[in-house]
């Protein structure tokens, strides 16, 4: 049995890394995880949260990631988060004991990418397990 973490943004990169859901098994544990960014000195809470990451449409990423995930014939654990993405990403595959995570890069420009990072390129670095990265 093969456990997978899907990260989901309701971005174009994250739906196209869903469709590798097609290819797993019955066998196979799936969660999926959508993660409102808290502020950085605040605690994980709906209530610190930056004001550009609603928690209610991360929950509604999640509902649309399980939509997809559902008519691939696969059932997922829905794990709506708060916080850094990049960590609570990583935390919840440490936590469940995931073997892949599959993410999608949003393809930002180098420029971007060098002053903010991006998460797909933290989880890289910091995952314990292997991670998919879906273009």
């Amino acid at each position: 049995m093969t456990a997978v973490l899907f990260t989901y943004d309701g971005s174009e990169q994250s739906r196209r890394a869903l469709r590798y859901a097609e290819r797993l098994t019955a066998d196979d544990s799936v969660s999926v995880i959508s993660v409102a960014t808290a502020l950085l000195e605040g605690p994980r809470t709906a209530a610190y949260t930056d004001p550009t990451s609603d928690p209610a449409e991360h929950r509604r990423q999640l509902d649309e990631a399980l939509a997809i995930l559902a008519d691939a014939g696969v059932h997922a654990e829905p794990i709506p988060a708060i916080g850094n993405p990049a960590q609570e990403i990583i935390t919840a595959a440490e936590s469940r004991g995931v073997d892949l995570i599959v993410i999608g890069s949003q393809g930002m420009s180098a420029v971007r990418r060098f002053l903010l990072g991006s998460v797909a390129d933290r989880v890289v670095r910091h995952a314990t397990c292997d991670v998919l990265v879906v273009r």
